[in-house]
């Protein structure tokens, strides 16, 4: 891994605990405290050597109980100051566990930081990185506000306004938090930073538009298990771009702390400006090509190329699309496209998601004819994510395969028109391979709207009369041919007597000339009427 572009600093192994204890991870540290360079975690991969890193912090993924010992020692000889291991059992579990692990760090000369197993490692890697950003800027309690990167920026807050500070952007992910020692978090803070993003409760969707209409700093009272908080909006003018939190345990902050945190939201502003900046410029030129593409650029394969998506075919595109939301806004859309895409472009390498007119696409490669079940599995695991955390209800549908970046654009329409054929109280995701005949007549619908003289005369004629005298002979024609021509199955079909279906069957003979024991006169019929029901065709 390539490591942060940060100068070497005077930290050690017990600066790190101290910053990982208080963003609310338990971190047992076991061993020497040894000067620790602040770099990427390095991930021990058993079958290559261990490359040197003097000072550097070593994830011991995989470690067998009896493979401890040995690790620590070719840690230590090429200049780890720890290794990072996970617990497997409870510290009542394994009582000698410990006591084993700090003779054999004390031994190696390097120190060990046990965390819970429960954290994945890759969580773990992300976590550590703040960490180390946190440790290499803080240093001690700054108290200027004005330099330094958003960690250090909630460090200078936390000490000013006197309770842990988290600093959040749009989407409610927390981009930094506090690291002062001594000031107590409860569950909610825990659960945010560890996952980096806010957890989904039944308030907060009253407490963020409280602090968001407010034009300065709001408490809020504690409840249950959670501490009160103080809360201001981050703005640059009246546009939002985040917000600060900061944890008040007695609801007893300093009468001086909202003036305090509301000057502070003024500089938070500016590094988020700048931080979104190089992110959305990049953002908005990947979301521009990604539109060509999903729209039959005649420069696609030149634009894919451009942007290096990494995209490779087979392609198809899996669209999302929002069930109307009464008072649903723009932020919610942009909280809805970024949840999409987190859940999408993680899940499968190769995936981008843009969105368009209420309608996020996700475009994927790779997808075999073995994928489609994976991609079911991941498109209901983003629609029970939007329900959990957002409160939207979802529709998905997964459009055709194709095999070129030209005919994207054919799998998103395909998408469209599966989203279009959706039962609204059946099944919340479809596939176009399942819908194939259907939407063969849409494409077919959209080709005879342009040709008219196509339709069959009588069709059209049929069609027209419903529409203008209320009657329904184009229905009853349709359902009988779907029903094989078979009579006593229609008649049930449409809740009429038999003997009605037969009047009805004479009087379209007679009255458009049509003749049901013609065979190419029926197909051409059949297709017009088939259209016109499924497509909602106008007919002048």
């Amino acid at each position: 891994m390539e490591p942060i572009d940060r100068a070497p600093a005077a930290r050690s192994v017990r600066d790190l605990t101290a910053v990982l204890n208080s963003s609310g991870l338990a971190v047992d540290h076991l061993g020497p405290d040894r000067p620790l360079t602040l770099v990427s975690p390095v991930i021990l991969d058993p079958l290559e050597s261990l490359q040197a890193a003097p000072g550097g912090l070593l994830l011991g993924v995989g470690v067998p109980e009896d493979g401890v010992a040995s690790t620590l020692r070719i840690a230590a000889d090429a200049g780890y100051a720890a290794v990072v291991l996970k617990r497997t059992a409870s510290p009542a579990a394994e009582p000698g566990r410990a006591r084993r692990l700090s003779a054999a760090a004390a031994s190696a000369g390097v120190a060990v930081l046990v965390v819970e197993g429960e954290l994945s490692w890759r969580q773990l890697d992300t976590l550590l990185e703040s960490a180390l950003g946190a440790v290499a800027e803080a240093g001690g309690a700054p108290t200027a506000l004005g330099a330094g990167d958003l960690f250090a920026l909630a460090n200078a807050i936390a000490a000013m306004v006197g309770g842990a500070t988290t600093i959040e952007n749009l989407q409610e992910e927390v981009l930094a938090y506090s690291t002062l020692p001594d000031q107590p978090i409860d569950l909610d803070r825990q659960q945010g930073i560890l996952g980096r993003q806010v957890p989904h409760l039944p308030e907060n969707a009253a407490q963020y538009a409280a602090v968001f209409r407010a034009r300065g700093a709001v408490r809020i009272p504690g409840s249950g298990d959670a501490m009160g908080r103080m809360a201001v909006a981050v703005r640059a003018g009246n546009e939002p771009l985040g917000s600060v939190w900061v944890v008040d345990p007695g609801d007893d902050l300093p009468d001086d702390a909202a003036a305090a945190l509301e000057r502070a939201a003024d500089i938070a502003a500016l590094h988020l400006l700048r931080a979104r900046s190089g992110r959305d410029l990049a953002r908005l030129r990947r979301s521009e090509g990604l539109r060509r593409l999903i729209h039959g650029d005649d420069d696609a394969p030149l634009v894919a190329r451009h942007l290096n998506l990494g995209l490779r075919p087979p392609f198809a595109v899996l669209a999302f699309e929002p069930d109307p939301t009464p008072g649903a806004d723009a932020v919610t859309l942009t909280r809805l496209t970024d949840l999409v895409s987190t859940l999408t472009e993680s899940q499968r390498r190769g995936t981008w998601c843009v969105e368009e007119d209420g309608v996020i696409y996700a475009v994927l490669g790779e997808v075999g004819a073995k994928e489609q079940p994976a991609l079911r599995v991941l498109a209901r695991r983003v629609m029970d994510r939007a329900s959990g955390a957002l409160g939207v209800t979802l529709r998905a549908a997964l459009g055709a395969v194709v095999t070129s970046v030209t005919a994207i654009a054919t799998s998103r329409r395909s998408a469209d028109h599966a989203l279009l054929l959706l039962d609204p109280e059946g099944e919340r995701f479809v596939s176009a391979s399942d819908l194939h005949s259907r939407l063969a007549l849409l494409e077919l619908g959209a080709f005879l709207q342009t040709k008219e003289q196509l339709f069959s005369p009588a069709a059209l004629d049929m069609v027209r009369h419903d529409d203008d005298h209320g009657s329904e002979y184009s229905r009853t024609v349709l359902a009988y041919l779907e029903s094989g021509r078979d009579s006593a199955t229609t008649a049930a079909a449409l809740s009429l007597h038999q003997n009605t279906l037969r009047y009805r069957l004479k009087r379209v003979q007679e009255l458009f000339g049509v003749d049901l024991r013609h065979a190419d006169d029926v197909l051409l019929l059949w297709i017009s009427l088939r259209v016109v029901h499924l497509t909602g065709t106008p007919v002048d």
